[in-house]
């Protein structure tokens, strides 16, 4: 459940971010919630917002080549 502490901890931040900085807000939202261990499973929340997905794909990159890579191993 804290991937909706996360989800709802943005929908009241963004409202106050600035339309230019909403992606680098969200990009650092993630940063610190990963450190501190807030973000597990923040990647398979249906509820992402346009700019918190794009954060979570910058953040852990596409997931999908990860596993893929490990089935082959390569």
């Amino acid at each position: 459940m804290r991937d909706d502490f996360i989800v709802d901890l943005w929908s009241r931040i963004k409202p106050l971010v600035p339309q230019k900085d909403r992606l680098d807000a969200a990009d650092a939202l993630v940063a610190i919630c990963d450190e501190y261990g807030y973000a597990d499973g923040i990647d398979m929340h249906m509820d992402l917002d346009k700019e918190l997905h794009a954060a979570v794909q910058t953040y852990f990159g596409d997931l999908d080549e990860d596993d893929e890579e490990e089935e082959y191993g390569y």
